[in-house]
């Protein structure tokens, strides 16, 4: 797996693996589908466009002041805290500018605004969904699906959980994780979903990914041997035993 840094994002965030299922590998136990060796990041726009303009650049500026303690090299989970609650600055900015949709098309519109993604469909038989998708929705905490083209000729994914079904959707992945651990140590250990606050995208294409990675969406990694590489961090997810990070790796 190589390491892309998307220049665009601040302090270089990195591209991760948004993994989706190619075509050849869509066996497996996963829910919504099963990733292929890492997945993915996406999200939308808070409550209007006063992020829209704004790079992860800006956002690093806005916290690095001498009182940032900023998280590096942390291991699944673990960071030094300096404010209240328990969350560096760092952590705090990351959490804070997490997107949230409001609905499944307000997804589909947030993607756009990053990525090439061409007929966006949230019409439960198109056929761009692979087909055990369904069967995973309800035990994943989703309740509607969205997909379309990207430009790398494969189809992103949008999975809307709605803000109160995302940290089942969180406990789901990490125990799917942990079941493939038990024949891989390095199962997911590029990190899986791209996640917002409601929604979470998994998009197979590298460049989308890296597309993705200014999106302000973090990568949900529940493999406890997950390090993040550089200066990228890690913030606490909803479920013990994951993370979400900066980290973007194809």
């Amino acid at each position: 797996m190589t390491r892309a840094l998307a220049a665009a994002v601040a302090a270089g965030a990195m591209v991760v693996s948004l993994a989706g299922c190619d075509d050849k590998e869509q066996v497996g136990t996963s829910p919504v589908g099963r990733e292929r060796a890492g997945e993915g990041r996406a999200g939308e726009d808070r409550a209007g466009e006063d992020r829209a303009g704004e790079d992860r650049a800006g956002e690093e500026e806005a916290g690095s002041g001498d009182e940032e303690s900023v998280v590096t090299g942390q291991r699944n989970g673990g960071a030094t805290s300096d404010l209240p609650g328990g969350l560096t600055t760092r952590q705090k900015l990351m959490l804070d500018n997490l997107p949230e949709s409001g609905s499944v098309m307000a997804a589909g519109e947030y993607l756009q605004r990053f990525t090439t993604c061409e007929q966006y469909s949230i019409d439960p038989a198109d056929t761009r969904y692979y087909p055990m998708d369904e069967e995973f929705d309800e035990s994943w905490g989703v309740r509607f699906r969205g997909t379309c083209n990207d430009a790398g000729d494969s189809y992103i994914r949008v999975f809307w959980t709605g803000t109160d079904g995302m940290k089942t959707l969180q406990e789901a992945y990490r125990a799917d994780i942990a079941e493939r651990i038990k024949k891989s140590p390095s199962a997911g250990i590029d990190g899986g979903f791209a996640i917002g606050r409601d929604f979470a995208v998994i998009a197979p294409d590298p460049d989308t990914v890296r597309q993705l990675s200014s999106s302000f969406l973090l990568v949900l990694n529940c493999n406890p041997n997950f390090e993040p590489v550089g200066d990228m961090s890690t913030a606490p997810a909803q479920v013990d035993g994951c993370v979400l990070t900066d980290d973007f790796t194809d």
